[in-house]
């Protein structure tokens, strides 16, 4: 049979295709993840199977630690979910690499995440409720609206009679005062002086208590009302911060002034810091072995239904 110059073009083009595929990887896009066979094409499906099924382990993983590490209302600190994914890649590998020879990091992808919010927080409780320049009279936020949704919550520690105070200012001049202090035979007293002078005084049994300041409640129990009649927005200072020890968050609205010079960028660094929490958490994972690699995204929507 004689063939066509149409025919010997698509033999040769045919070949040329064959040949390429021999040299060159493989690529399969498969469930948004993207495949690469390292080796000459041969019987892959296995292989990329292998690497689905991980990825799935590592998909509900992710979620498990996002839905572990929200805080009441479901946001997660970007810091805090950075050094645990740090954490869990590398135990993960450790375990692929027990049954084969492979590569495997998960990170997180932070500019295609959801910064929803910020939030001013001191997780040591057993440091002072200093400013970054360790001043015990400091300005925590300015013209910021504090309520239910928006709480400013802290466990504390004092260890002097001398009460450490949190002022709130309004925005026509008034100011309402919550005075913390060691009290006697093992105790901590807790004093709100409101703008027109009236006060509520509570004694709570034990070293430290804990205090939802705009919530307005005592160990869980309701018991004083925070600023009333005092216009918003508020600006929130300390006194005598150094007379008590204590861990807290204020979660900061748009309106919010930080002044940063009080707070440090990333707990790593040093406490106060200001941390940025995720309601949407987009995370990298990478696989690589002998035979395939493989890109994936994962995406988690962690906000909650509070705000």
């Amino acid at each position: 049979m004689i063939l066509k110059l149409d025919d010997r073009g698509q033999l040769m083009l045919v070949g040329a295709v064959v040949m390429a595929a021999s040299l060159l990887a493989l690529v399969v896009v498969l469930n948004s993840t993207i495949y690469t066979q390292n080796t000459n094409p041969g019987n892959s499906l296995g292989d990329i199977n292998e690497v689905e099924r991980q990825l799935e382990v590592i998909r509900t993983d992710i979620d498990r630690l996002t839905d572990r590490l929200g805080q009441r209302d479901r946001y997660v600190d970007i810091h805090v979910l950075n050094a645990t994914l740090t954490v869990y890649s590398d135990r993960k590998a450790e375990q692929i690499v027990d049954r084969r020879s492979a590569y495997l990091d998960v990170t997180l992808n932070e500019s295609a995440s959801d910064l929803k919010r910020e939030v001013l927080r001191q997780s040591n409780p057993s440091r002072a409720v200093l400013s970054r320049s360790n001043q015990s009279d400091w300005t925590l936020v300015e013209n910021a609206t504090f309520n239910e949704s928006t709480p400013f919550e802290l466990v504390i520690e004092p260890r002097s009679p001398t009460p450490t105070t949190f002022i709130a200012e309004g925005e026509d001049g008034g100011d309402w005062r919550l005075n913390v202090s060691r009290g006697p035979s093992n105790t901590v007293s807790v004093n709100v002086t409101y703008d027109n002078g009236t006060t509520v005084s509570e004694s709570v049994s034990g070293s430290a208590t804990r205090v939802n300041v705009t919530g307005g409640a005592i160990n869980g129990t309701q018991r004083f009302a925070f600023a009333p009649r005092l216009d918003a927005p508020y600006d929130l200072r300390v006194k005598n911060g150094h007379r008590s020890d204590g861990a807290y968050h204020i979660l900061i609205d748009e309106a919010s002034d930080i002044d940063t010079g009080n707070f440090h960028t990333d707990p790593s660094d040093g406490q106060p810091y200001v941390s940025r929490e995720l309601s949407t958490a987009v995370v990298d994972v990478e696989y690589v072995s002998d035979k395939v690699s493989a890109e994936s995204q994962i995406t988690v929507q962690i906000e909650g239904d509070s705000e």
